[in-house]
């Protein structure tokens, strides 16, 4: 995940990097990581290359220089907008201009988070929460992109919000440490949602508490990565762990743990 690989610059961890950016390809690169999930948050929206011609053809010269990819973007900005809250509907309209852009920039999914202040839970149903991003489905459906949803609800109510648009384009995004903080069986929910899943976000968490590096949580990796590998899954992995001192040395270390289960 995007700013992984840079010095954090507050206390948050989901923060577009803007002066470091264009260097955590080359960090990417020498770590030997395959790609890039670019992150969009709303305090710097208008500044995001990614919203210009000239920054996504800047995104592309880096990345192909870097050999690392831009597959997807997570639109962090959705849960800091607060979908579900009045005014919702108004504040997610750039939503549809994101989604061209990075239909431009060759982007293959987007995250969207729509969980803990910004969860479907605050909507009167799944179909009312479902209707708040029909037009960003049919968005991505012209972009030749598949939103990746990001849920906190049952396997059985997750598919049920997906079956709400009727398309392709709607699709899930796992992450697993989120789900254990949240209590829940990971290794039953992947089983039972993996024919939607488009992308998994490996994060470690202990119950009720924040993110801490891979393997000192309580994740269960071992039975999630037998489960997938049971079910022959061959999508990505996005690394979305805590920013700390030495980001470079931690992400060597969350990728080592990754590799001592899947080869």
């Amino acid at each position: 995940m995007q700013g992984r690989l840079s010095e954090p610059s507050n206390q948050l961890r989901q923060v577009f990097p803007s002066a470091t950016w264009r260097g955590e390809f080359e960090s990417a690169a020498n770590l030997g990581l395959d790609a890039i999930e670019w992150l969009v948050e709303a305090e710097t929206l208008a500044m995001n290359p990614l919203l210009s011609k000239a920054g996504r053809l800047e995104i592309d010269n880096l990345s192909k220089q870097a050999g690392v990819r831009v597959d997807s973007v997570c639109a962090h900005c959705v849960l800091q907008w607060q979908p579900y809250d009045e005014g919702g509907g108004e504040r997610i309209k750039p939503l549809a201009t994101l989604i061209a852009a990075a239909g431009e920039a060759g982007v293959k999914r987007m995250v969207i988070p729509i969980l803990e202040v910004a969860t479907t839970q605050k909507a009167g149903s799944l179909q009312q929460a479902a209707e708040m991003f029909r037009q960003a489905v049919q968005a991505a459906e012209l972009a030749g992109l598949d939103l990746a949803f990001e849920l906190d609800r049952t396997v059985e109510e997750s598919l049920e919000f997906l079956e709400c648009f009727r398309s392709k384009h709607a699709r899930i995004c796992y992450d697993c440490g989120n789900a254990t903080a949240e209590g829940r069986d990971i290794v039953a929910e992947i089983g039972g949602l993996l024919p939607m899943v488009v992308e998994i976000h490996l994060k470690d968490r202990r119950v009720g508490s924040t993110s801490v590096p891979l393997g000192q949580g309580d994740v269960l990796f071992p039975a999630f990565f037998k489960t997938l590998a049971d079910h022959h899954w061959r999508g990505p992995f996005m690394l979305e762990t805590p920013v700390r001192d030495n980001p470079i040395e931690q992400a060597r270390q969350n990728l080592a743990f990754f590799r001592t289960y899947w080869k």
